[in-house]
């Protein structure tokens, strides 16, 4: 369903659902809705107009339609917020222009930084470098001090990088902290478009979780196949503990849809 400009007035406005109510219909989540209103200038209430320069009609239309400066710029040029303008553009019905077509540089342009900041300019560019040993091979490198400081070991090249994880590679005690368990977890979730397909969920949350669906600790042969995982959202997933077998049966047929 695609949320047109007469769904959202008609719904929002005419008979005055909440954006709750609207996103249970449509699927789309709060902030969806709430976003394609701002963007459509849909209020139910009127906007309030003051003596502000900013609520002259013809004042903002020059500014903006005449002048073409962004609505962020004119906000800067009054003292007030980047929405407070944009919502005064959206209710007179004018185009918003996109960010490629505001001139951000508007501003400052015709003036020249003084000394003193062009001082902070040039340090800002200039990157400290430190020398260190390549953590596998030894060799002196030079590095980015930003680079040296972020991370305990540091490498020449990938080469060393791989040849270093391959001698000090660490087994995880639990299977989930696991490498293969990531990889797998991460088919599902594609495979799934990372939303829950718990049968009667409808929920978009991206807080989900990979479930097997033949627990891995009674059918280990299989915890790395695609087919033995489902993704569910987090109280879906709750559900499910201690009762993992009941839901079997049902999960199966669920992935078994996906391949049809």
């Amino acid at each position: 369903m695609e949320l047109t400009h007469e769904y959202l007035y008609q719904r929002y406005v005419v008979e005055r659902a909440t954006v709750s109510q609207i996103s249970a219909e449509t699927q789309f989540t709060k902030d969806q809705i709430k976003g394609k209103l701002r963007r459509f200038g849909i209020r139910k209430r009127p906007i309030k107009l003051t003596d502000q320069p900013y609520d002259d009609k013809d004042w903002l239309y020059h500014q903006y339609m005449v002048l073409e400066k962004g609505y962020t710029v004119i906000a800067n040029e009054v003292g007030v917020s980047y929405t407070t303008i944009l919502s005064r553009i959206l209710h007179y019905g004018w185009p918003v222009r996109g960010h490629q077509d505001i001139d951000k540089g508007e501003p400052r342009r015709g003036t020249k930084h003084g000394e003193e900041s062009l001082l902070k300019i040039r340090q800002s560019r200039q990157r400290k470098r430190v020398m260190t040993k390549c953590t596998y091979c030894q060799l002196k490198i030079e590095l980015v001090l930003s680079s040296f400081k972020k991370y305990r070991n540091n490498f020449c090249n990938q080469v060393c990088f791989k040849n270093y994880l391959e001698e000090n590679r660490v087994v995880p005690d639990r299977i989930t902290d696991s490498a293969e368990y990531k990889h797998w977890r991460m088919k599902v979730y594609k495979r799934d478009g990372y939303r829950c397909k718990m049968p009667g969920c409808y929920s978009q949350s991206r807080d989900i979780a990979a479930h097997h669906i033949y627990p891995k600790k009674k059918y280990p042969q299989i915890q790395f196949e695609t087919s033995n995982g489902i993704t569910l959202c987090k109280p879906c997933h709750e559900k499910t503990y201690g009762r993992e077998e009941q839901f079997i049966t049902m999960l199966v047929r669920v992935v078994q849809t996906m391949g049809d």
